[in-house]
């Protein structure tokens, strides 16, 4: 294993750690200020094909902030983990259409969603670093996903503010955001 290999582990471990000592309250107030902080962003505006996530233990839960847009009739997507391991879109049409997936995060039932059709990307992330790279749990998921989506697509990394680093030591394989939004701060990364 490399340095920065062993480097991103160990980033890995320590803000799974620091996160998983967040209490509820906290999360539900780190996440508010957080979904405050996204909607006022310019591309939310107007988008009306919308990816975010379902928060996966002391994740930032966006989860409201998406049933909101979804009844002003925008369309709100979910990942879903595919048997082979490729991590697909697919509309959220209330939570009695989703099931538990392999990580016990609910997921969308349905067919996948066209990806050159979504407009914006809300991307959960162990750790980010100012230049938009993030680290995840070590799948690779959004690593994947993110090149097949639309290229004028607006990917926005959400997490708590101790969450953001100087450097993730990126590979080859580690695909940016535009912007990362905390409960605290916003980071301009490239839009």
């Amino acid at each position: 294993m490399t340095d920065s290999n062993l480097k991103r582990q160990e980033m890995r471990r320590k803000m799974t750690a620091i996160r998983n000592q967040l209490t509820l309250a906290e999360v539900t107030q780190y996440s508010q200020q957080i979904a405050d902080r996204v909607s006022q962003l310019q591309p939310l505006q107007k988008a009306q094909v919308i990816m975010g996530f379902a928060a996966f233990k002391n994740e930032v839960r966006l989860m409201p902030l998406l049933e909101k847009w979804k009844a002003q009739g925008r369309t709100i997507l979910l990942p879903r983990v595919e048997k082979a391991g490729n991590m697909v879109a697919v509309e959220y049409t209330g939570r009695e259409n989703t099931a538990a997936g392999p990580f016990g995060i609910r997921e969308p039932l349905g067919e996948p969603f066209d990806t050159s059709k979504i407009e914006v990307v809300l991307t959960p992330g162990l750790v980010f670093d100012y230049k938009g790279f993030r680290l995840g749990y070590g799948k690779g998921y959004y690593d994947r996903f993110l090149p097949r989506v639309n290229p004028q697509a607006f990917l926005c990394g959400v997490c708590y503010e101790f969450q953001i680093v100087e450097n993730i030591f990126p590979t080859g394989s580690d695909w940016p955001v535009h912007w990362i939004v905390t409960d605290r701060s916003e980071v301009v990364v490239n839009w």
